[in-house]
């Protein structure tokens, strides 16, 4: 079997280089100040026009002691020293020497009076309860105790490694170790603990684990084990402490599954991660069963898979996890969620960028034919003690970090199969709620999307469609905006910038616009004043337009992109109520801060033409300048193939 190459380097730093730009056509780039086009004619802006980044941070939720690595106090240290395929490992306390490994199972010594042993493995491998487990093909280190152990990673390596410690608590160190696993074996790091599993990463180390399965191969050893890293617990990356920066860790999946994967939750502190699913034959970067939690660190996430109906997302929670052999389905009441605390993250993917999944009308805890199973997670001693839920809760709460998602892949549902892709930037099935950070998604699908409702308090939000949608919610509770400042973009007919069906869209406060089509909501019960203009207002692309009062000084401005759409919402705290303002378009401009041609901080404009006036009132906030009808309910483009 011809073995695929680990991501390169060079290929991960143009990944992230292109940023905001990946799958879309540069060559049409403008040489004004509105971004690039796609390859069909729509605008997108790559941040080009953007000298502003929202720097606060919201009070960070999700927060768990024992998931801090400085309050892990190892019991025992095992230190294992790889050289090509030779292993060599011995126990902290020197007690039983230095081991080299071996087909024979041979003990490094005692934790608490339970034995560490090392194994290599062929092709069978014992599970916990001494049957047959799955595939190996490497290294198995065992602990059948109770106490805490650390085990320190260091050299290169082709095979996997197995670390079997269920019933307790342990640490990873990787120490500059790099393993590629052999002959289709996987998972290349897997580790049985049912409670947390630390994976540290040291300043300054730099470290990769490549996963050669790819599916439907001919000799792979297959397993029911989800990712290239899977941990049957919770999964935490982390640096030596929470104060401290972590190195660098790059896990490439070639084509099997996931390339990280948690049967609990996954927390992400200060490190340096980069997860590729290289081949298209591969599924998603990171998913987990209850939740996923950023606290920080710098994460690169590349989803190359486009199997139909499995094709890449960047970041999945399931919520579930139903077996159709045993027919039993496992799940955890109130898990299922996203929380983003802070951290640099860009992705890039072929479907979904970051989503909660778990949508309770597919879900098969309320089917007859399934048996409930309750999940044991660590979240339920800590986050989710006391909670009233019965069922998974698939929220996505974002509190800082700067966040840029790009996806690529083309939008369809086969009515005939239900086989469907929707690569959304950020979906959550349940509510959406974004308090800070600086968000840039430009997806070929909605860019923020929610089962439920949406609510914008603060941030800087960049949110792009080229086929869809720029923020949409389902859910009665509309969309709700009380601060930040917001660009939407959604100009592709039937779509529009802000689509919550008949449900409301209000406006508290914040600085915001969005570009769309007729078929667009309408503000209403909005406490800010808010205006909808028609294109024949606002002007044409790649001008700037602006709202002045009495004596001409601006109160909002924006550069238009090259697709101007044909609806233009817009509000900002500096238009009062009772004050009669003008629309200009076609005005020059000079200075100011601006997010996405968004003017956050006012330039110096002249010229112009005077387009309308308007007025609102404390009894009406919301001034419509157009004939445009508006969005009647529920209504979608062509997504059938």
């Amino acid at each position: 079997m011809k073995k695929r190459g680990c991501f390169s380097l060079f290929a991960l730093f143009c990944v992230v280089a292109a940023g905001c730009s990946g799958g879309f056509d540069d060559s049409s780039e403008k040489d004004g100040a509105s971004g690039k086009t796609d390859s069909a004619g729509a605008i997108y802006d790559d941040g080009s026009t953007t000298d502003y980044d929202d720097e606060s941070s919201a009070g960070a939720t999700g927060f768990v002691e024992d998931d801090l690595y400085e309050n892990f106090s190892a019991d025992g240290t095992v230190y294992v020293r790889f050289d090509g395929t030779a292993v060599s490992a011995w126990l902290g306390d020197g007690s039983s020497g230095t081991v080299t490994a071996s087909t024979t199972e041979t003990s490094l010594g005692t934790v608490f009076d339970k034995k560490i042993t090392v194994v290599l493995s062929g092709n069978a491998v014992q599970d916990e309860a001494g049957g047959t487990d799955e595939s190996s093909n490497g290294v198995i280190i065992q602990y059948k105790g109770t106490g805490k152990i650390k085990y320190v990673l260091s050299g290169t390596y082709t095979g996997t490694v197995f670390i079997k410690n269920k019933g307790a608590d342990a640490a990873v160190v990787l120490n500059n170790v790099s393993i590629t696993s052999d002959s289709g074996a996987g998972p290349v790091l897997r580790l049985s603990s049912e409670l947390r599993t630390f994976i540290v990463v040291p300043e300054s180390s730099e470290n990769m684990l490549c996963d050669t399965r790819v599916l439907n191969q001919s000799q792979t050893m297959y397993d029911d084990k989800k990712g290239s890293v899977y941990a049957k617990g919770a999964l935490i990356f982390t640096g030596e402490s929470s104060e401290s920066a972590g190195g660098t860790l790059t896990v490439t999946n070639s084509g099997y599954k996931h390339a990280i994967y948690s049967k609990d939750y996954i927390r992400i502190a200060d490190v340096k991660l980069n997860a590729i699913v290289e081949g298209t034959t591969g599924r998603d970067c990171m998913r987990s069963l209850n939740a996923v939690i950023i606290d920080g660190g710098t994460i690169s996430l590349t989803g190359n898979g486009t199997v139909t109906d499995d094709e890449s997302a960047g970041i999945k929670v399931e919520g579930e996890d139903a077996d159709e052999d045993d027919l039993t389905v496992e799940y955890t009441a109130g898990a299922g969620f996203v929380i983003i605390n802070g951290g640099t993250i860009t992705i890039n993917t072929v479907a979904k960028g970051i989503t909660a999944h778990w949508k309770s009308d597919e879900s098969a805890i309320s089917s007859s034919g399934y048996t409930q199973k309750s999940n044991t997670s660590l979240l339920c001693g800590n986050l989710l003690d006391g909670t009233s839920a019965t069922v998974p809760d698939p929220y996505v709460e974002i509190n800082g970090g700067k966040i840029s998602i790009t996806t690529t892949g083309t939008p369809y549902e086969d009515t005939s199969t239900g086989a469907k892709c929707s690569p959304e930037g950020i979906e959550a099935k349940g509510n959406l709620t974004i308090n800070a950070g600086t968000l840039s998604l430009c997806c070929t699908d909605d860019a923020i999307n929610a089962g439920g409702s949406i609510r914008i308090n603060g941030g800087a939000v960049y949110a792009y469609s080229s086929k869809n949608d720029a923020i949409d919610a389902n859910g009665s509770g509309g969309i709700t905006i009380s601060g930040g400042v917001v660009v939407a973009i959604g100009i592709n007919s039937p779509e529009c910038a802000f689509d919550c069906d008949s449900y409301p869209l209000k406006i508290e406060g914040g600085l915001l616009v969005g570009l769309g089509t007729n078929n667009y909501t309408a503000p209403k019960n909005c406490t800010q004043s808010t205006v909808v203009l028609s294109s024949s207002y606002y002007g044409s692309a790649d001008t700037t337009m602006a709202v002045t009062d009495s004596g001409g000084t601006p109160v909002f401005a924006y550069t238009l992109p090259s697709s101007t759409g044909t609806i233009m919402v817009l509000s900002s705290p500096k238009i009062e109520a009772g004050t009669t303002y003008t629309v200009k378009s076609g005005v020059s401009a000079s200075g100011g801060t601006r997010f996405h041609n968004l003017y956050t901080s006012l330039p110096e404009i002249s010229g112009g033409t005077s387009r309308t006036t308007f007025c609102t009132s404390s009894g009406n906030y919301v001034a419509t300048v157009s004939s445009a009808g508006t969005n009647p309910g529920a209504q979608e483009g062509t997504r059938t193939r």
